[in-house]
């Protein structure tokens, strides 16, 4: 939470192609999914939305549902140009859904530059198909 709250902080005050670390869990025990974490969610999706400053988030070992996905993907919609996700966890009762999320974010993000997508399970071929589908629909 500490890391969510600095991050807020800092992207609010205008921090000027800053990039957002505070879901970048590399090297730690990874996160698991907690309803109490989508009103903070929440809160860095209102400053992303708000900054001008912001270009790249690091996502990394932590477990998204959809429930997070709703809130974070859209508020980076036009403004990240940089969006690296790594071992992202996604529980296989979910994986259609968030995939159709990420895949539909990813496809309205025309600021969208640069997408590292990197020891990320894809449950199956469709949900492959889709992330392939919606990196070509971005251009």
């Amino acid at each position: 939470l500490r890391r969510i709250k600095g991050n807020v902080k800092r992207i609010r005050n205008g921090d000027e192609n800053y990039c957002c670390l505070c879901l970048d869990y590399e090297h730690q025990m990874a996160v698991l999914h907690d309803d109490a974490l989508l009103p903070h969610f929440k809160e860095l999706a209102d400053a992303i939305q708000l900054s001008n400053g912001i270009q790249r988030i690091n996502i990394d070992d932590i477990e998204l549902r959809p429930s997070a996905l709703r809130i974070l993907f859209p508020a980076m919609e036009g403004r990240m140009t940089n969006i690296d996700m790594r071992r992202i966890r996604i529980p296989g009762p979910d994986a259609v859904k968030c995939y159709e999320i990420i895949a539909s974010s990813i496809r309205r993000n025309h600021a969208l530059k640069e997408l590292a997508w990197c020891s990320n399970l894809i449950p199956s071929d469709e949900q492959a198909d889709l992330l392939i589908e919606s990196i070509i629909d971005n251009r």
